[in-house]
């Protein structure tokens, strides 16, 4: 059985990550929390992202357990490919995932389709929208995110932050539990970056649950409840922010100093 707390919406167990003979998830534990805002920060190849993908199987782990809102999910394994359990279990990540919300470093959105119809393609292919309930609801959540001025615009004549703000809506409009941030504002211009967290600090005002993987400092010590650092594939010290302004070791005290300085 699983020792998730009620409080609890999200646990990794013994979690772990392998690309070949590379281990880029060490054996990782971590608990988030309903409304809990996690900063996730260390340097390059540390396992950050890796870490954010194996939470909704868009890189599912090597072992470990993942429990989200109570429910048990684990790695494939051979007989998962069996057509019958293989669909079942096909079904319940795509429910997991729309359950968990996930906006990427490099915005993915897709160039064919208009603003509005980005945001509303999920709603109708995974939540089973009619085709006007999922263009009334792209629209609510592009109004949100400063965008609806822009619907019916194609990616094309976007900035990168308003292409941004575009995969933030469709991430929101699946109404998910958790919402998940890689390096959301690294490929910005910095004039752009701060529009998208201030999108981000209303979402964390509002009690989303977020798991955000950050350069951003500032925001990480202003918005977390609580900060991950990560180095080699390994969670090496964790705490609140004001925590982090003394940290406990070494390693950590030596990113900071680097990331001050930089």
């Amino acid at each position: 059985m699983s020792a998730t707390t009620t409080s609890s919406l999200l646990e990794l167990q013994q979690v772990t990550k392998q690309f070949g003979a590379t281990t880029v998830l060490q054996p990782t534990d971590l608990q988030v929390r309903r409304g809990e805002v996690v900063c996730v920060i260390g340097p390059s190849g540390s396992g950050k992202s890796t870490l954010l993908r194996c939470v909704n199987f868009i890189a599912p782990p090597s072992t470990g357990t993942i429990v989200f809102d109570g429910a048990e999910y684990k790695p494939p394994t051979d007989h998962r490919w069996i057509p019958a359990l293989g669909m079942a279990e096909e079904k319940r990540l795509t429910r997991l995932r729309a359950e968990i919300g996930m906006v990427f470093q490099q915005f993915n959105v897709f160039p064919h389709l208009t603003v509005r119809e980005n945001v509303a393609l999920g709603c109708r292919k995974t939540c089973g929208m009619s085709r006007r309930e999922a263009a009334d609801r792209a629209l609510a959540e592009l109004t949100k995110v400063g965008m609806a001025e822009k619907a019916d615009a194609y990616p094309e004549r976007l900035s990168g932050g308003q292409k941004q703000r575009v995969a933030i809506a469709r991430a929101l409009a699946l109404d998910p539990k958790l919402m998940l941030f890689d390096e959301a504002t690294s490929a910005l211009d910095p004039e752009l970056v701060n529009g998208i967290l201030a999108i981000m600090r209303e979402l964390a005002d509002e009690g989303m649950t977020m798991m955000v993987v950050t350069h951003e400092m500032r925001f990480a010590m202003e918005v977390a409840d609580r900060v991950i650092f990560m180095d080699r594939g390994c969670i090496v010290e964790e705490g609140t922010p004001e925590q982090f302004k003394t940290p406990r070791h070494e390693r950590t005290q030596t990113f900071l100093r680097s990331i001050n300085h930089g």
